[in-house]
């Protein structure tokens, strides 16, 4: 539950209103290609996970002039029934092939923003699967340039502002662990179990070298057997009950570091 607290001046920035460089790759999601998207946490905002896409679906990224990137939301409504519309533009240089084919096989689809800065490590979300975003765009090609110009709008209203996410980005297939003994490191955030063939099949964490805060995903990897992960001496589940692996399965755990290293859940799929 949110608790009211002050909000004071930003530490550590003299300019905290000052605009903050983009970065250029802006990553779009299609609604109908993810698998789990994350709840909000307590307060909200940060969005508590990785978002998991379906097999052989991926995130993409589409460049953007980043002077040209503007990300904003608004309150829309009546008294007792105010509402926040996200709308999110930036312009994508010259007319190659490969945008007017974005632009043509994205246009009327559902689809999720995330962005971020050169100055954060945390990245933004718009829209989510049951508010998603729709595409519209304008062509220029004259005297003075040649360029998309690309505006991403929620048709329907949501209750919530954009979210934050420190989640990873899905470009490419997740790595599919070797073994039942997980090493979680920075490289290995999302990881697919093998499929488990013998019995028992205990998921044991062998390692730990991901940073502190960091969001750890397993998707389980069903098999003729049921790998299961308990809690331990390096995991704590909630209520500790125990994480069956099944085929498509998802548990999201974050790292936590006191005098050593520990998973402990925040939630499942």
């Amino acid at each position: 539950m949110y608790i009211p607290t002050s909000v004071t001046k930003p530490r550590g920035n003299k300019s905290p209103g000052a605009s903050a460089p983009k970065d250029p790759n802006v990553t779009i999601v299609r609604a109908e290609d993810i698998q789990s998207f994350p709840p909000r946490n307590e307060n909200g905002v940060l969005l508590d996970g990785s978002i998991v896409m379906k097999p052989n679906a991926f995130m993409i990224q589409v460049y953007m002039t980043p002077s040209t990137i503007d990300a904003s939301f608004t309150t829309e409504g009546e008294e007792d029934a105010e509402q926040f519309k996200h709308t999110f533009k930036g312009e994508h240089p010259g007319d190659e092939l490969e945008i007017l084919e974005f632009i043509q096989n994205n246009t009327g689809r559902d689809l999720i923003i995330i962005y971020g800065s050169c100055t954060e490590m945390i990245k933004k979300v718009m829209g989510s699967k049951c508010a998603p975003m729709k595409l519209k765009t304008e062509s220029q090609d004259n005297k003075d340039g040649r360029k998309k110009i690309m505006t991403f709008e929620q048709i329907v209203a949501t209750g919530f502002v954009p979210a934050h996410y420190e989640g990873e980005l899905v470009l490419e297939e997740p790595a599919t662990a070797d073994t039942l003994a997980l090493d979680i490191t920075p490289e290995s955030l999302i990881q697919k179990l093998p499929a488990a063939s013998a019995s028992p099949s205990d998921i044991t964490i062998a390692s730990i070298t991901a940073a502190h805060g960091s969001v750890v995903t397993l998707i389980g990897g069903g098999g003729s057997e049921t790998a299961v992960l308990e809690s331990g001496a390096n995991v704590i589940l909630k209520d500790g009950a125990n994480w069956s692996a099944l085929d498509g399965a998802v548990i999201h755990l974050k790292v936590y570091e006191a005098d050593t290293k520990m998973l402990i859940e925040t939630h499942r799929e």
